[in-house]
């Protein structure tokens, strides 16, 4: 799945591994010059993981289509993970119902994110691979970056992390194709490797 925009090109895939059934779960939403990403990977590999990630990516979409009732973007995510928390125990029974999510928003250029758990954000820019997030960490966590323009944003799930280093990440993402065959690429390499341990991957690939 991809989309061309006069202002972003975004380009997603994902991969099952070992997994019985995909948990992870994502969404991408563009309006003029704003651009809504999030991306959420269930801690289990039962339904229950799935069911936390759709909760955390609904909440998450739902939230920013009302996104006025804020007063800035810092409380638009204190209040979303709020309520993913609150749904996830209400609605799901389990000492491993949950989910780590990332979820960002770039506007001007400017993008605002936040994360709680195990997904990744990388910038690759003039080449050179930039972690601007890949600490686990049960706590949120949020920052602001200035992108320019030909920046490439990866937001990713454990999979791909653990099943990719940031050399290849720096070789694909720095290649001059669609996001979405950069996404594809990735997702091929790991799932040709047939490691083990391969938990389900979900890449979502912006060039600024």
């Amino acid at each position: 799945m991809f989309c061309f925009s006069q202002n972003y090109k975004i380009g997603n895939a994902q991969l099952l591994g070992n997994c019985e059934q995909q948990n992870d779960y994502f969404a991408t939403e563009q309006n003029q010059n704003n651009l809504f990403v999030v991306v959420a990977d269930g801690l289990t590999d039962l339904p229950a993981g799935r069911f936390a990630s759709v909760i955390a990516v609904e909440t998450l979409k739902y939230n920013y289509h009302h996104i006025e009732k804020y007063r800035n973007l810092w409380d638009y995510f204190k209040q979303s993970f709020g309520d993913i928390d609150y749904s996830i125990h209400k609605n799901i029974t389990g000492n491993k119902a949950g989910t780590a999510v990332i979820c960002g928003m770039i506007k001007n250029k400017k993008l605002m994110w936040a994360n709680v758990g195990s997904c990744g954000l990388y910038l690759c820019r003039k080449g050179k691979i930039i972690p601007i997030h890949d600490e686990v960490k049960k706590r949120m966590e949020y920052g602001t970056l200035e992108c320019k323009k030909r920046d490439v944003l990866l937001f990713c799930t454990e999979g791909i992390e653990k099943g990719s280093s940031e050399l290849e990440f720096k070789e694909i993402l720095s290649m001059k194709k669609h996001p979405y065959d950069k996404a594809v690429l990735l997702t091929e390499r790991i799932k040709n490797r047939g490691y083990s341990y391969q938990k389900n991957g979900t890449a979502v690939i912006v060039e600024i």
